[in-house]
């Protein structure tokens, strides 16, 4: 069977090796354009951010930096010490961006992604980032597991999605935090990356490399 304690392990720094290329090359400057209110040109670069994770299909140009606007001006409001311990804490506020951008974008449309990633910039300790590959992920881990429960199908996709995360990130919390990552401080993205490498379409030959 498979052992997800063992994927961790045999994954984690491989993990840790896509996160850090990516931190370095996009994620370090949205954080600083987020959290720091004297960076220059702090709407672009969240406007850039969020488009080098592909979620502004089907957005055109003014609405995606209304957009990156609105994610700023919430995170310049939002307390940087709110608790995003539970669920219920995750999807609240997963619910909050979600209506702070289909407002800035003027139409209603699926944000599930969008704002899981604009919600970690704010939080990036705490926020697990929605991704479909992830999802697959889970969706399989889910079955093997089976002591974790269903949510209702009324629950949103994000509430499903960290429910099943929250559960798996607990309960394999020694594992993941025996991942060696140097300076790099958030270990729910080292997380994020591993179910990201157990669902992407090439995790079958992964396994066969060396």
């Amino acid at each position: 069977m498979i052992s997800l304690e063992a994927i961790i392990r045999e994954f984690g720094r491989e993990a840790l090796r896509l996160q850090l290329r990516e931190s370095q090359q996009i994620d370090n400057r949205a954080l600083q354009a987020i959290h720091n209110k004297a960076a220059l040109d702090r709407s672009e670069a969240i406007r850039s951010w969020l488009q080098s994770y592909q979620v502004f299909q089907g957005i055109e140009g003014p609405r995606r930096i209304a957009i990156a606007t609105a994610v700023l001006n919430w995170a310049d409001t939002c307390d940087p010490q709110r608790s995003l311990a539970t669920v219920d804490d995750l999807t609240t506020a997963h619910e909050e961006m979600m209506a702070v951008c289909e407002l800035a974008n003027g139409d209603k449309r699926d944000f599930t992604s969008l704002a899981s990633k604009a919600l970690w910039l704010c939080y990036p300790d705490a926020v697990p980032i929605f991704d479909s590959f992830a999802q697959r992920a889970l969706w399989v881990i889910s079955k093997l597991e089976s002591d974790i429960t269903t949510l209702a199908g009324t629950a949103s996709e994000y509430r499903k999605f960290i429910h099943v995360w929250k559960t798996l990130y607990d309960r394999y919390a020694r594992a993941i935090n025996e991942i060696e990552s140097g300076t790099y401080p958030y270990r729910v993205r080292i997380f994020d990356k591993v179910l990201w490498l157990v669902g992407e379409p090439l995790y079958g030959r992964r396994l066969e490399i060396p």
